[in-house]
């Protein structure tokens, strides 16, 4: 059905209800109803949540397998430890491969494993610890975006933009119970994560 494809592709992009809502200028009851079924979009605001979620209209409305290409091609995406991110890759190791199940991933893209926040007080509420996080280094990242960043000293976080009413770009950092705005020439950006998978095949 429309209303659950909606919802787990919303959930593996680690978008809330009132991000969604936000993206579209609608209140997050509204998508609370086209994920229910009570309601549904129509097909402007289908057309956006294709792109949105990185998926086809197709997929939506009919859940056709051939409209994910990453489900039919069987496509398989290197996999890289969290503490490999940002360092050069030992070409003579045997890569591990894990396969995306809601999205497209380019051709640089990768998977790794979310360890969850090092603050024991705060974890972030979209993405849950140990997730697998596919990854496309090569997407500009927009609003709502979730995004893997390196901060100078290598600390591999998670961050979100969001942009301001004046249209200016703003990163967010996720792991912390502050919020803060980071400097984009605080940090390198690895990465727009695609999706999570609760569970996956490394093999």
């Amino acid at each position: 059905m429309l209303s659950e494809r909606l919802k787990n592709l919303r959930l593996a992009k680690g978008l809330t209800l009132q991000q969604v809502g936000d993206a579209f200028g609608i209140s997050k009851a509204s998508v609370s109803g086209w994920e229910s079924g009570k309601s549904h979009p129509d097909h402007k605001k289908l057309e956006q949540l294709a792109e949105l979620l990185n998926t086809s209209i197709e997929y939506l409305v009919s859940g056709t397998a051939g409209s994910l290409n990453a489900t039919t091609s069987k496509v398989q995406i290197p996999f890289r430890s969290w503490d490999s991110l940002g360092l050069e890759l030992n070409k003579s190791s045997a890569p591990s491969f894990v396969a995306p199940l809601h999205c497209t991933p380019g051709k640089n893209s990768f998977a790794t494993r979310y360890p969850g926040s090092t603050d024991l007080n705060w974890q972030y509420g979209g993405i849950p610890a140990g997730s697998i996080l596919i990854v496309d280094p090569d997407q500009i990242p927009g609003p709502l975006d979730t995004v893997l960043v390196q901060s100078i000293d290598g600390k591999v976080e998670l961050a979100k933009f969001d942009q301001t009413p004046e249209n200016k770009k703003l990163l967010i950092l996720e792991n912390s119970l502050e919020y803060k705005p980071l400097k984009l020439s605080t940090v390198e950006i690895l990465g727009v994560a695609l999706e999570w998978q609760l569970s996956g095949k490394i093999k």
